[in-house]
């Protein structure tokens, strides 16, 4: 593996040359996140399809680099440092269709867009539907596993597999494509009559922080205890702050971005979190976050 950033940075540029696709060096990934947090990736590949990006993770492989695939950049927080290789957008990937009475998905689609689409239970979370996917993204009215009728995802040795909804290992916010590492390419999801989209979205506007960069809830709420955002509230934690990470006031299970809050600040303020609610109540928040890098 190259050993520092400009050596990294032209060596993937040249293993991914060919590929049909956009490639930027020592790219700035806080633009690409909705925390607005991060530092430089080593290189960042724009497919502009799904067998570019199948590719381009072999080759990262291959090579030994480091690698991640990214969609809307939510539920995800990246190092100050950034990330030592290849980071790989699905923005390219957003096509997406109705057969039948199925939605056929590209990894890169904008879930509120295919939300209004027989989804509407999901209306307002961000980020794409491969993300969606591959956390088991979800509302108190439902989770997208719930109409999930195949995923096809990339797997280690290279090849691409149509996986059942019994075979994506579907648990409260997590899937084997999250616990294992297998990017997302297409989806076929079922779309179903459900409650007008416009007062899901005025709920959501109404309980969380939506002015402010975040990455949705932070933590996953417990099976054996109340909701995480009840847990912080009663700890006495919305407002508190490090740098320029805070609790929202609005919905204690955000951690805002007030304009120049770092990556380091954000797992400092989970930690005062974690230690507060734990000595309250005796429960151990579990991170629904993604930090780059764990």
């Amino acid at each position: 593996m190259a050993t520092c950033t400009r050596d990294g940075s032209w060596a993937l540029l040249r293993v991914l040359g060919d590929l049909p696709g956009e490639i930027r060096v020592n790219e700035p990934l806080a633009p690409y996140t909705t925390f607005r947090i991060g530092g430089r990736a080593w290189a960042m590949f724009r497919p502009y399809g799904p067998e570019a990006l199948a590719e381009a993770v072999v080759r990262a492989r291959a090579h030994g680099f480091p690698w991640l695939v990214l969609g809307g950049g939510s539920k995800v927080l990246v190092p100050d440092q950034g990330f030592p290789g290849l980071v790989v957008l699905t923005s390219g990937l957003t096509g997406w269709h109705e057969e039948d009475d199925l939605l056929r998905v590209g990894a890169g689609a904008a879930l509120p867009k295919v939300a209004r689409h027989g989804l509407a239970k999901l209306a307002g979370i961000p980020g794409t539907v491969g993300g969606a996917v591959a956390m088991n993204a979800g509302t108190k009215y439902g989770a997208i596993a719930d109409q999930v009728v195949w995923v096809r995802a990339l797997l280690p040795s290279g090849r691409v597999h149509t996986f059942r909804p019994e075979e994506c290992g579907f648990t409260y916010r997590d899937s084997l494509f999250r616990r294992v590492r297998l990017p997302v390419l297409e989806v076929g999801l079922r779309p179903v009559p459900g409650p007008a989209v416009e007062p899901l979205l005025a709920e959501r506007r109404g309980s969380q922080p939506l002015n402010l960069p975040s990455a949705g809830c932070v933590f996953r709420n417990p099976t054996d205890a109340p909701p995480a955002g009840w847990l912080i509230d009663h700890a006495g934690l919305k407002g508190a702050r490090i740098g320029d990470a805070v609790v929202s006031e609005r919905h204690a299970n955000f951690i805002c971005n007030l304009g120049r809050a770092r990556a380091s600040d954000v797992l400092a303020l989970v930690e005062r979190i974690r230690a507060r609610v734990e000595q309250l109540f005796g429960v151990w928040l579990t991170l629904e976050l993604e930090v780059v890098g764990e």
